[in-house]
């Protein structure tokens, strides 16, 4: 189930390019939710993980096919990089 506090910041985030700006550069989960709780907001970074893959499961077999191929698709907010350790 999502978090809510999550869902409206990422609805803010959307809505307020400079915030956007801020969370793209965010360089991991950790601080992704230390900006949101700066701003009021509680979430964590497993919070941001299952609504990402919540919102994965949701795609289509087209989309998911793009984002296997490293596609970026319209309306979502981050980036997901598969490292191979």
């Amino acid at each position: 189930m999502a978090n809510p506090q999550l869902e409206s910041f990422l609805v803010q985030a959307k809505a307020d390019p400079a915030l956007l700006q801020r969370l793209q550069a965010c360089p991991n989960l950790d601080a992704v939710a230390a900006l949101g709780l700066g701003l009021g907001y509680s979430f964590s970074d497993v919070d941001l993980v299952r609504h990402q893959a919540e919102a994965t499961l949701r795609l289509g077999e087209e989309d998911l096919a793009a984002v296997a191929a490293g596609v970026q698709l319209q309306g979502h907010i981050w980036l997901i990089n598969i490292v191979w350790a």
